[in-house]
């Protein structure tokens, strides 16, 4: 795009349908509307869910491990409060740490089996945490999820830490 003097999405809005086509293909009429706002696919509103996660932003930046832990608590909670709604259940979990001057990092952790219970969930989240301790700047906003979920009939044989 760039060798065609397109660089923002402005620059693509002032190009005719037929320059589009002529560069991009079947994808150029695609850029062309999508660069005016104009999207027709349709809405999947019923999609299976792939993750579910929460994160919070503190009023005061952290630096302390137990304070951290102290907020990933409800997050946790929270987490698998839709686990357990939805009869979800995941092997991946993500830990999310947002600094003070808004650098954001991920790390994440998969289990072999899936995570049985909310104790096995903050297990491996607070686990992820420690092990990343101590972090090089004050903390802003800590968030944890969990991906590859199955649900219901389908789940995969579940890991019970027996906390």
């Amino acid at each position: 795009m760039n060798a065609l003097g397109i660089f923002t999405g402005l620059d693509m809005r002032n190009q005719t349908l037929q320059f589009m086509n002529a560069n991009f293909g079947k994808s150029g009429a695609y850029y062309y509307w999508i660069s005016r706002g104009v999207d027709e696919r349709p809405v999947r509103a019923n999609r299976t869910r792939k993750s579910v996660g929460a994160e919070n932003t503190f009023s005061t930046d952290l630096t302390e491990v137990e304070p951290m832990i102290a907020e990933l608590e409800p997050l946790i909670d929270k987490v698998w409060r839709h686990c357990e709604s939805a009869g979800a259940r995941g092997r991946t979990v993500t830990l999310k740490v947002k600094f003070d001057d808004f650098e954001i990092i991920t790390r994440s952790r998969s289990v072999s089996s899936a995570v049985a219970n909310r104790n096995g969930l903050a297990e491996v989240a607070i686990g992820l945490l420690r092990d990343n301790m101590p972090f090089p700047k004050p903390v802003r906003l800590l968030g944890v999820s969990l991906s590859s979920l199955q649900v219901g009939n389908g789940a995969e044989p579940q890991l019970d830490f027996g906390l």
